[in-house]
């Protein structure tokens, strides 16, 4: 299959994948809150944040392994391959069982960490259980690799939708009558049945691979560490900026307002995943090109270009039909979550800019100070927001989030990018002026003038026409003309192959 067809195919399966994700939140969510609570649904939250927060003990290796992995594969000698593979496996499996090990202590001392906020008891007993989701999601990492090198993420897509649609109809069966232990069991017997199907894929996708402690290697080790040793503050500083504020917001505030910050941040993060559907793809490529000596510049501000139009178009409806869409979606008390939402969104604006930043640097092993700016902007994050939080409360949070977004993916990483490659600064600022003005000038506008007291059936016909409108209006005014031009006949190539062929006499 070409580069171009898995390209079309992996963002089609990713975009179906999307929807998925988002259809099963829309469903999810409201049932969480009605079942459980917000205290129950708060709880809930914060428990996946406290797992999201040992993604730090990866240290970096997963980019490492990736990038191993594509050099191995265009070398065409299986040994090699194995070898990144069997080091990947030791190296995940050591992490995996500190990570694991951490978790429970961190079980062990909830009542220290959060006080009377939660039930202690409750929160260690399911970090318990769940310290061997974070073994196998660390084990899986040297399998992810060979995913994203042979470009097959249409493969992973169906994987994660399996996953959905397993871990919903087990949660709706469960949670019931198990509380929240249904959703920990629903979580975890997903993954496992999911994870067993991709290693046989990969086997597929594969044949000659194989693991042997034999292989495994100290050289290999030292190789990827020379990669990932300055990934590490960058992962560090990922983990800071998405897990931190429920944290924040339980020991300022508590639960329930947990559950209303979780609302508008899950909302938000639909978005953004849609947003990166496209870009997700372009990390191996940027590794390809470099591996064939060609340049990254071309490809870097298309790819912002094309974050910002997607961003543009996908979170202007959000902001004109946030607010109605909470009220009907979870009910009037959370009504509050649409002003939190406005503030995160433009937080993912400000990633657009450095998530291609990032592929670049990485691609071209020259991330070794992108880390620093990482977490220069997760310690402005945090400290904003623990001193606007008290102050403000749930808005001065996501104010603080935002403000620190973009000092970091924005002022800073354009500038970092600059020192190693060419730079074309005015054409950023331009585009990403554009987008806000869209989204948060025009949308803003809209969603002033527009009733909050509306019907799904309207919600739905304002829906479809704003992202109508917003589609013409990003198109135009965040694309370049080149871009443009190659959007437009793409378009058309796609309208001439659906048309009715005429039969021949």
């Amino acid at each position: 299959m070409s580069t171009k067809k898995l390209f079309f195919t992996s963002s089609v399966f990713r975009f179906i994948e999307r929807i998925v994700l988002v259809f099963s939140s829309l469903l999810l969510t409201p049932y969480f809150i009605n079942v459980l609570g917000a205290d129950g649904y708060g709880f809930w939250l914060l428990i996946l944040s406290i797992i999201g927060w040992f993604n730090v003990i990866e240290l970096g290796f997963p980019s490492a392994v990736q990038r191993h992995t594509i050099l191995a594969l265009e070398t065409k000698d299986p040994v090699k391959v194995n070898t990144v593979f069997s080091t990947g496996i030791v190296l995940f499996g050591t992490l995996g069982l500190v990570a694991a090990l951490l978790l429970v202590v961190v079980g062990v001392f909830a009542s220290e960490l959060f006080g009377t906020m939660v039930d202690a008891n409750a929160l260690k007993l399911a970090l318990l259980v769940l310290s061997a989701k974070i073994l196998i999601d660390f084990l899986m990492n040297p399998f992810h690799g060979f995913i994203t090198s042979f470009l097959r993420l249409d493969i992973d897509s169906n994987l994660v939708i399996l996953n959905v649609i397993i871990k919903s109809a087990l949660i709706f069966l469960l949670i019931p009558s198990m509380n929240i232990w249904g959703a920990i069991i629903a979580t975890l017997s997903a993954d496992i049945f999911t994870n067993l199907i991709k290693i046989f894929y990969i086997k597929k996708l594969y044949p000659p691979l194989r693991f042997s402690f034999k292989l495994s290697s100290k050289e290999e080790v030292k190789s990827l560490f020379a990669f990932s040793k300055h990934v590490v503050a960058n992962g560090v500083a990922k983990t800071l900026n998405d897990k931190a504020d429920p944290f924040i917001v339980t020991k300022l505030i508590g639960l329930s307002s947990v559950a209303v910050y979780g609302v508008a941040n899950r909302l938000a993060e639909h978005i953004k995943a849609f947003v990166f559907t496209v870009n997700g793809f372009l990390s191996p490529v940027f590794m390809k090109k470099i591996s064939k000596n060609e340049s990254l510049d071309g490809l870097f501000h298309n790819a912002i270009m094309i974050n910002l139009f997607f961003a543009t178009l996908f979170s202007a409806p959000l902001i004109v039909l946030g607010k109605a869409f909470i009220i009907l979606w979870v009910g009037v008390e959370f009504e509050s979550a649409a002003n939190i939402l406005y503030f995160l969104i433009f937080t993912f604006f400000c990633q657009a800019i450095y998530t291609s930043v990032n592929q670049v640097l990485l691609a071209q092993a020259q991330h070794k100070y992108i880390s620093l700016i990482s977490l220069l902007g997760a310690i402005t994050n945090i400290s904003l927001s623990i001193v606007l939080g008290i102050k403000y409360g749930l808005i001065g949070v996501a104010v603080g989030t935002s403000i620190g977004s973009f000092i970091a993916n924005v002022v800073l990483s354009l500038w970092l990018y600059s020192y190693y490659n060419k730079l074309n600064l005015w054409l950023i600022i331009r585009k990403l002026f554009w987008a806000n003005f869209l989204v948060f000038g025009v949308g803003l506008w809209l969603a002033l003038s527009l009733s909050s007291g509306i019907t799904w059936l309207e919600l739905i016909m304002y829906g479809a026409l704003s992202f109508i409108v917003f589609l013409f209006l990003s198109w135009l005014l965040v694309l370049d003309k080149n871009l443009r031009n190659i959007s437009g006949q793409y378009v058309l190539l796609v309208v001439q192959k659906l048309k009715p062929k005429k039969p021949t006499l």
